[in-house]
């Protein structure tokens, strides 16, 4: 059966997730949502169907059930395809790995949405003001203290060793999108720029890193982001 994701048409959560699916080279559905009040419409109508309790964006479909919570998405599918750590160790120091990450991503999200301003029938805060350019600088102390630990983590082909697992897709994804919005926190981090070269050079990857689908360019947050990754 083809696995269909549902997502907004950006990367932000969505893209590791499709990274996975290209990788494997099955049949695949991207059922992008543009960002538009008809497909919040239509998301809305999804979320709060039975068959999915706690629904949200990102979700798959396969097999007859419903997967939602990006991080559970990735951890079902390296399972799925066999790109989930057996040892002990292994599995904790993915996990460890992946936390961290979706840490920073989220830290991403908080610079690039202003959640004081109104939105739609909800009002503005009445006390609190969105800084980006405060927020950017915050995070970018973050990341000059935590990139560096990366650099020291990823010191073979990928995280565990010859081949990729689930959080490789992740780290690739999400340092990736830190990288294109504060490039200054990656300055002499080889370790980690060559890493994320190795990745777009795996089988069927590459292909897609080629493309002119690819090349034209995509949102990483949505259009109205403070930063978009595109405007």
């Amino acid at each position: 059966m083809t696995i269909k994701l549902t997502y907004w048409s950006i990367r932000a959560l969505g893209e590791p997730i499709r990274h996975i699916l290209r990788y494997q080279n099955e049949d695949w559905e991207d059922n992008a949502l543009q960002p538009t009040a008809a497909s919040f419409r239509e998301y809305v109508s999804m979320r709060d169907q039975e068959d999915m309790p706690f629904g949200n964006l990102p979700f798959i479909e396969d097999d007859g059930k419903k997967v939602t919570q990006s991080i559970t998405i990735m951890r079902y599918l390296g399972r799925k395809f066999g790109l989930y750590p057996t040892g002990p160790e292994e599995l904790v120091l993915c996990e460890v790995v992946e936390q961290e990450i979706f840490d920073l991503r989220n830290r991403l999200t908080a610079v690039c949405y202003d959640y004081y301003g109104a939105r739609g029938p909800f009002p503005a805060s009445e006390k609190g003001v969105f800084d980006h350019e405060f927020m950017k600088r915050t995070l970018l102390r973050r990341l000059k203290e935590r990139i560096p630990k990366f650099e020291k983590t990823l010191t073979k082909k990928f995280l565990l060793g010859d081949r990729p697992v689930y959080v490789d897709f992740l780290l690739y994804e999400y340092l990736d999108q830190l990288r294109q919005f504060l490039p200054e926190a990656f300055t002499s981090c080889n370790n980690v720029l060559n890493y994320l070269l190795r990745f777009k050079e795996l089988p069927n990857l590459k292909d897609w890193f080629e493309s002119e689908e690819y090349k034209k360019g995509n949102y990483i947050n949505a259009p109205h982001a403070e930063w978009n990754g595109i405007d």
